[in-house]
């Protein structure tokens, strides 16, 4: 088996690692991708709330509440760490509403569909954020790892690579995509 073998993007070495540490992984995993399908929607939604600290505080209560279902999922007590993890997704939302904030600065328009603009920006943005986080999660549980293990800047790393690997697309964010694949894995 060559290095560079990959299971489903995954790395076979680390996809092996996976199924020896996490029992029936493919019922848990269909499960976690529905979680953090739904989140998703949840953290989009969050990024529409114009009021700056409110939907911060909104996205931060999405993003742990996934986390503890993911951990339900994946047989992991993280009720003495919950403050933890929502200090730790909480300093990604702060992370997520200032490039927002910085982007729309930078914008040249000053019309009344940039306000709109920028809560569909924030909307993607946020929702893109609670994917990438519940992502993560996913990945070290799979490994047996500790959740609460997880910090901000490893956060930040995984996103920005995400960003450069380009896998960062608005459009699969927007509302009505996530509607629509809601409904459809619903039919299922």
């Amino acid at each position: 088996m060559s290095t560079d073998a990959t299971t489903e993007g995954t790395p076979s070495a680390v996809a092996i690692s996976k199924s020896l540490v996490t029992t029936n992984i493919d019922a848990k995993r269909a499960e976690a991708d529905k979680i953090i399908s739904r989140y998703a929607l949840f953290g989009t939604v969050t990024g529409l709330i114009p009021v700056m600290g409110i939907d911060v505080l909104a996205a931060t209560a999405v993003q742990t509440k996934m986390i503890k279902d993911l951990a339900e999922v994946y047989h992991f007590d993280v009720d003495d760490q919950i403050i933890r993890m929502a200090i730790t997704t909480g300093v990604t939302a702060i992370g997520g509403r200032i490039l927002t904030q910085l982007a729309s600065t930078l914008a040249q328009s000053f019309s009344p569909i940039k306000m709109f603009v920028n809560g569909a920006t924030q909307a993607a943005v946020s929702g893109f954020l609670t994917l990438q986080i519940g992502k993560i999660y996913q990945n070290k549980m799979e490994l047996g790892e500790n959740p609460a293990d997880i910090g901000v800047m490893e956060i930040v790393n995984h996103i920005v690579a995400q960003i450069q690997e380009g896998k960062w697309d608005a459009n699969q964010l927007s509302l009505t995509h996530q509607l629509g694949g809601m409904f459809k894995s619903n039919e299922n």
